[in-house]
């Protein structure tokens, strides 16, 4: 009895111990330190009598920080106004990072949280939405509201207030896990009254290696299924400068140049600003996508696709569908999600090899390609 209860009193010294090792790591990283960075229309100030950052448009960023797996507290204070509020995590550089945004003028909404990762510089918000990516938080303006952001591996967990529940769990973050820095942001679309900082930030406390939420409670159940007949790799062009208007035929340089394969996640999507570089200052940019279908005979099968931003479908070299779905504010209102329901058509094969080619242009908030033939007997897809 005694070594028993010796033993449970060493494991729980040690958990102290441990604990208070990671606890002891925190660095709070006060705003008049001399370490941030600021950029845009940014500034420290005195709120509500915290030391704080309030940004208009613009970026506080912490470059002497190095964040893998940990948590990242902070308050935020907001507005009603539209406006986009940022925590940017694991920068590798500018442009390429994970982050977390906040829609304080969609409060309580399906996505008045987004989660949002970025390469070369371009967010992928619009490939990257629903249960782990968007989630529904109530946030009320003008006052201090606690977030804490916990990161352990290709997972995250976002805590608002004083929930003890995650208020979004994200199952797969997209990036490669490495130590990164941090940046706060705001973002206030034009035509918004002047004067106005829609987001002050105070408290701001880094955790490396703290990682106060099991995540293994929450990810069976949770993992995206692969839909019947996805096409779980494509063979991908470089990129080119698509001329104005929809592409109606493949460019010949693009045809006989070099192609790579490029594997789909588990529900499909082919994100093609993590495998194909984008040429410099070129705000819209496209490249092809393709698949060799081998069909045992001749038939008619039905293709489920989605795409960001626009997309031109070839059959065998010959168009069969172009359409544009970029996201539109207003007139005509269009989010510019990705999803296997923006569009089917009914593909003739013919007997032996049909190449389908499906052009994909992007100039904003994300760039992939997903495809499904939920009837595949007789048909073998191969990516070349």
């Amino acid at each position: 009895m005694w070594n028993c209860r010796m033993r449970i009193s060493l494991a729980t010294v040690w958990t102290l111990a441990f604990t208070g090792s990671l606890m002891a790591q925190q660095r709070s990283l006060g705003f008049r330190d001399g370490g941030w960075e600021l950029s845009g229309d940014a500034e420290f100030a005195t709120v509500d009598g915290r030391e704080s950052v309030r940004i208009r448009t613009g970026f506080a960023t912490r470059k002497d920080v190095a964040l893998q797996d940990g948590a990242i507290d902070f308050d935020v204070k907001m507005t009603r106004h539209r406006s986009f509020v940022y925590i940017i995590f694991r920068m590798a550089e500018e442009g390429e990072q994970e982050e977390i945004y906040f829609r304080p003028h969609k409060s309580s909404l399906p996505d008045a949280v987004q989660y949002n990762p970025v390469y070369q510089g371009r967010g992928q918000w619009q490939i990257y939405h629903g249960p782990g990516a968007t989630a529904a938080v109530e946030f009320t303006p003008e006052n201090w509201t606690h977030v804490r952001v916990v990161l352990q591996g290709s997972r995250g967990a976002l805590f608002v207030g004083d929930m003890t529940t995650p208020a979004m769990v994200m199952h797969r973050l997209v990036r490669t896990p490495h130590e990164g820095y941090i940046a706060l942001r705001s973002f206030l679309p034009g035509g918004d009254p002047e004067g106005v900082f829609p987001a002050a930030f105070s408290d701001v406390i880094v955790r490396p290696g703290f990682v106060p939420f099991d995540f293994s409670t929450i990810d069976e159940g949770n993992r995206a299924e692969t839909p019947e007949g996805v096409i779980t790799s494509w063979s991908v062009s470089k990129a080119f400068v698509p001329g104005a208007g929809p592409v109606l035929e493949l460019p010949e340089a693009v045809a006989s140049g070099s192609w790579e394969n490029v594997e789909a996640d588990p529900r499909g999507l082919a994100l093609l600003i993590r495998a194909v570089r984008l040429p410099p200052r070129t705000p819209r940019v496209a490249a092809a996508a393709r698949v060799t279908i081998q069909a045992s005979q001749a038939s008619t099968r039905s293709f489920n696709f989605g795409y960001s931003d626009e997309v031109s479908v070839f059959l065998n070299g010959r168009l069969l569908f172009s359409a544009d779905d970029r996201y539109s504010f207003d007139t005509p209102r269009r989010e510019g999600l990705i999803g296997l329901d923006q569009g089917t058509l009914y593909l003739p094969l013919e007997a032996g090899a049909n190449e389908l080619v499906l052009v994909v242009s992007d100039s904003f908030g994300g760039w992939g390609v997903m495809g499904q033939i939920p009837d595949r007997q007789g048909l073998r897809v191969v990516a070349r």
